[in-house]
């Protein structure tokens, strides 16, 4: 069952804090980075955390190099906004250029809530580990494994139980 209820969400914390941690970092050149996105700093530059890639953290916005959030009408960039989709695709000179950043959840004790690639219920257990799909929005329920990798399953969200809270397991912080 392919869901469209794609994108991590940061719920909560570990250490009990209410804010997280985050950070701004320009993204790459022609990057499709979607809030909700885990992602991982490549190059010194933001792009998707693929399958087995450590994890930085989860894209919660994004802002231009004079920190306006690009669905303001003054904010200044190159290549594609969607505001329906919290989509940005990066022009091919973005890293040079106009330099938008994403910003990212990069505490690695925040908790996030995600929907995995197919029926939670049948594929997880609290204390499992998965990988994300291509797309790096998602967990892919295949990979679920008692082995580490890199989203850590605490269970169900109470909020909506088609969903999952995870933590990251592999951190690019940490450099697993």
């Amino acid at each position: 069952m392919a869901t469209t209820d794609t994108g991590f969400t940061p719920k909560g914390n570990l250490r009990g804090s209410t804010t997280g941690i985050k950070r701004d970092f320009i993204i790459g050149d022609t990057k499709t980075i979607t809030v909700g996105d885990m992602v991982r700093l490549a190059d010194g530059f933001i792009d998707l955390a693929a399958a087995g890639n450590p994890i930085l953290g989860c894209v919660v916005g994004f802002r231009d190099a004079n920190g306006l959030d690009l669905s303001n009408s003054r904010a200044d960039y190159d290549g594609t906004w969607t505001e329906s989709t919290k989509t940005y695709v990066s022009a091919g000179d973005n890293s040079t250029d106009h330099k938008i950043r994403a910003i990212v959840e990069i505490d690695p004790f925040t908790i996030y809530s995600g929907q995995p690639d197919d029926a939670i219920a049948t594929h997880h257990l609290a204390g499992e580990y998965g990988d994300l799909v291509a797309a790096s929005d998602q967990v892919d329920a295949d990979t679920v494994t008692s082995s580490q990798a890199q989203m850590f399953y605490l269970g169900l969200d109470p909020e909506n139980t088609a969903r999952g809270l995870y933590v990251i397991a592999e951190h690019q912080i940490w450099g697993a």
